[in-house]
């Protein structure tokens, strides 16, 4: 079986920030497909590092894709912070989670991640449910 096939046992989830344009646009169009999914307000509750480390490694973009370069946090950070390692950027987003690049949409199947991608632009959405 395809993995990406979605079926009625696979769970939704949305890392999500009201004030995001992009993941906004994310929402509603999840929305208006009536997809049922879960929001994940990574800002203000850091999901398990289990969870949030299974959903990076199975990142159809680049998983160095997931920092924020643009913040000011990470401008102010020293090089040996910036470095764009597995380790180190799950360090980051758990230190400074307003680094991590969204929306995010990710699959979970039998209690595991099977996809993620980071919706940049929104319409990569559209390879998850099309």
């Amino acid at each position: 079986m395809n993995e990406k096939i979605i079926i009625g046992s696979d769970k939704i989830f949305l890392f999500h920030n009201k004030r995001c344009s992009k993941s906004r646009e994310v929402k509603k169009y999840l929305d208006d497909k009536n997809i049922l999914y879960g929001v994940v307000d990574y800002l203000n509750v850091l999901p398990e590092e289990r969870f949030l480390k299974s959903v990076l490694l199975k990142l159809e973009n680049n998983f160095q894709e997931i920092i924020r370069i643009n913040e000011k946090i990470y401008k102010n950070l020293n090089d040996n912070e910036k470095r764009h390692t597995f380790e180190n950027i799950m360090n980051l987003v758990t230190k400074y989670p307003v680094l991590m690049q969204r929306p995010i949409v990710a699959i979970e199947r039998n209690k595991k991640i099977i996809q993620s991608i980071i919706c940049r632009p929104t319409e990569l959405i559209k390879s998850m449910f099309n």
